[in-house]
């Protein structure tokens, strides 16, 4: 191959390398959204175990230890208390996720999709959704806040 071939194969090579992590950036259905998503349904999914056994809902991490969440997410208490997962700590829950379509619940408080206006929430019947930032703070309860990096 002649030198201009090699550069044309390198050049290639780099356009590649930058469509693939915009894809990874962009692109809902990559890693890192599904595992955004991933931990909000699982630690969502987690208040609803805890209230079925103990008939209240959760008002601390520690409470969630009690749960399948520890054996199924080993690092979930590191993404609550870092701030990775923010849990809307609710008491005006209904027992059946299908009546808290329109509460959060948990939603992703980090990192860079954050700064774009965008955050995933996980909405009370556990389904995740895209929304701008500034839906989310209207649904927040109280004093809750998104955190700016």
């Amino acid at each position: 191959m002649t030198k201009t071939q090699w550069s044309i194969l390198a050049a290639l090579g780099i356009v590649a390398l930058l469509i693939k992590i915009a894809w990874e950036f962009f692109s809902y259905d990559s890693v890192p959204h599904q595992t955004i998503r991933l931990h909000l349904r699982l630690t969502a999914s987690s208040i609803y175990d805890f209230h079925n056994s103990t008939g209240r809902w959760p008002t601390a991490a520690d409470e969630l230890a009690s749960t399948s969440l520890p054996q199924i997410s080993p690092y979930w208490r590191t993404l609550i208390e870092n701030g990775t997962v923010a849990i809307a700590w609710r008491t005006d829950l209904k027992p059946n996720p299908k009546d808290n379509t329109t509460l959060v619940m948990t939603y992703n408080n980090a990192g860079l999709f954050l700064k774009q206006g965008r955050v995933w929430v996980c909405w009370g019947n556990l389904r995740t959704e895209y929304v701008k930032e500034e839906e989310l703070r209207a649904k927040l309860p109280g004093s809750q806040a998104v955190r700016r990096e």
